[in-house]
């Protein structure tokens, strides 16, 4: 077997693996609280070489998400995101940037969280389909919340085309959150949360698609008292709607 063939096996094995790995975390022993929501999301990812050959490798993000509980009929929170990448080559990329995100809780007042974060963006063209790991790290400013939060975000994302140069491809792709220090109120280190996906995609052409599907998240929350400690959870049951472009 060529040798790039078997890197390019060990690679889909591992991250195989990890993909399984991430989606057996996703089944609590019991779940307290469900709810069915809308997630809408668009982002463009801009390569700033058209606007000047000494910036080929930079790259722009950009991305904003609204997201509705209750069935989808009251608005939950609202997701802005922007950042700078650097193209290491074809395959790999890191980024740094920032986020708002303003949070509508029932009979109270907006909250607003502000975010510095950092990703590792990985690519692979396999035989059997396309593969993306993106390693995530974030600083949360939360209102009333001390000290800063530290989180780290891990997704493998897999696609496929239905058929040969086919517009229409199966994607899954999981990610997983977690807490690297406790926080006051009492938010503890470890698991936070599983989001796992499963739809199609179609795109549009090279700088445009859509994906549309079914993503489960599952959210823990770890309450430590003197007397006890428990794991509650919530599932949301989510049609996720995608708009990417790559400018």
């Amino acid at each position: 077997m060529p040798e790039e063939t078997t890197l390019r096996a060990k690679r889909a094995a591992l991250y195989g693996a990890v993909l399984l790995g991430t989606l057996a975390t996703a089944v609590p022993a019991a779940a307290v609280d469900e709810d069915f929501r809308i997630w809408e999301n668009v982002t463009a990812v801009a390569k700033l070489g058209s606007i000047n050959s000494s910036l080929e490798k930079w790259r722009l993000w950009l991305e904003s998400q609204g997201r509705f509980r209750d069935d989808g009929a009251i608005a939950d929170l609202a997701v802005g995101r922007a950042g700078v990448g650097y193209a290491l080559s074809d395959n790999a990329s890191v980024w740094l940037g920032y986020a708002h995100i303003a949070v509508f809780p029932e009979a109270a007042k907006t909250q607003h969280e502000n975010r510095i974060w950092q990703q590792v963006l990985l690519t692979d063209k396999a035989t059997f389909g396309d593969l993306t790991s993106r390693t995530r790290l974030e600083q949360r400013f939360n209102q009333n919340v001390t000290p800063v939060d530290w989180r780290l975000r891990q997704l493998v994302r897999f696609s496929h085309p239905l058929w040969e140069n086919a517009p229409l491809s199966l994607v899954i792709w999981d990610e997983v959150f977690v807490r690297l220090n406790s926080t006051t109120p009492s938010t503890r280190f470890g698991f936070d949360q599983n989001r796992g996906f499963a739809g199609l995609g179609y795109a549009f052409s090279e700088k445009a698609r859509v994906e549309i599907g079914y993503m489960n998240q599952l959210i823990q929350s770890r309450v430590v008292s003197r007397r006890e400690q428990r794991f509650d959870h919530r599932i949301n049951h989510i049609l996720s709607v995608s708009l990417f472009l790559n400018l």
